[in-house]
């Protein structure tokens, strides 16, 4: 094959282009920008034409980016982009949200509480802060920043909770990986507070409405 024929032959569907990081993290920027929901990193590679590993290597560099406006946030398999929390006041003051409520201590200790022990029950959750908490769950779960990620396989089959994208966003995290360590918790490790109510709430599962259904 002479060397012009060489440079006219198109790559097979099974090969992947190979591309430079900055290039391809400009492309997936691309392609982070047009989806309509946030996408996986398989589904990144597949729209590019790389491979997986490619993918996280530009996901990399584009989290190294910290001269823009935006940053990467990482939830579960799933990527998307997101202002960035140093312009959170204009960018609140844009859109008209300067009156936005706030979260009260009590949602805070819960949305907290979810977030480090996740996925984890109603009774689980209120096996560490003493009180009943299905209010305060109907609110984080109407803010968007929680969900109902799966039914525990125990008596009643309780829900078990997670934390949304969206929690990500209100907190400017990139991902779970930025929370801060667990504190002291009724004056013990907060860990340790956390798996002995995980230990005993078993006992104590009802069953519970589902997470749209709350009041």
């Amino acid at each position: 094959m002479s060397t012009d024929q060489a440079q006219l032959t198109l790559p097979s569907e099974t090969e992947h282009a190979c591309i430079a990081t900055p290039e391809l993290g400009a492309l997936v920027e691309a392609l982070l920008l047009v989806a309509p929901d946030a996408p996986t990193v398989a589904e990144l590679a597949r729209g590019a034409n790389v491979a997986p590993a490619e993918i996280e290597a530009a996901l990399a560099w584009l989290d190294e980016q910290r001269d823009r406006g935006w940053i990467v946030q990482r939830h579960g398999q799933t990527v998307s982009l997101s202002t960035a929390p140093r312009f959170a006041a204009q960018v609140r003051a844009f859109l008209g949200l300067e009156r936005e409520a706030k979260l009260s201590a009590a949602a805070l200790e819960t949305v907290a509480i979810i977030a480090v022990q996740q996925p984890v029950t109603r009774a689980e959750i209120e096996a560490i802060r003493g009180v009943d908490s299905s209010g305060v769950l109907a609110t984080l779960h109407g803010r968007g920043l929680i969900e109902g990620t799966s039914r525990r396989a125990t008596v009643g089959n309780p829900i078990e909770y997670g934390t949304t994208p969206l929690f990500l966003k209100h907190f400017g995290l990139r991902s779970l990986a930025d929370l801060p360590p667990i504190g002291m918790v009724n004056g013990q490790d907060g860990r340790h507070s956390l798996e002995q109510a995980a230990h005993t709430a078993g006992a104590d599962e009802l069953p519970e409405e589902t997470p749209g259904e709350q009041p």
